[in-house]
């Protein structure tokens, strides 16, 4: 992989800190309105997956199924979004989702086939 050119370990981890600083709140769907949840927690852990924690609580009463979760940086834009399934049980629950990102860099595989393998 001479023809590579490799990023360096020290920006990919500021790249990591970076990403582990944007998410200001998260969205959360139920039925079709959405609803704000502050975010609990967000770091960097040692294997380099970024984890930014939030809670679905009980500002929506009854038994409930969460349709879909977003996270927003601090301008409100949309950070990414994911269509999820998870039931809560009516006031006696909450719900604490964990998003996990992983930044690394990737080389076309050797086969071409436009797969791609980690470097």
């Amino acid at each position: 992989m001479a023809d590579v050119f490799t990023l360096d370990s020290t920006y990919l981890a500021a790249k990591r800190k970076e990403i582990k600083n944007d998410p200001s709140y998260a969205r959360y769907k139920v039925g079709s309105t959405w609803y704000q949840a502050k975010i609990e927690k967000a770091e960097v852990l040692n294997s380099g997956v970024v984890e930014v924690t939030f809670l679905i609580d009980h500002t929506v009463s009854g038994n409930i199924t969460v349709t879909g979760v977003e996270l927003y940086d601090h301008n409100g834009v949309r950070i990414g979004s994911k269509t999820v399934s998870i039931a809560r049980a009516d006031a006696t629950e909450g719900i604490l989702y964990v998003c996990r990102f992983q930044l690394f860099q990737v080389t076309e595989n050797t086969s071409r086939t436009g797969a791609y393998d980690a470097l």
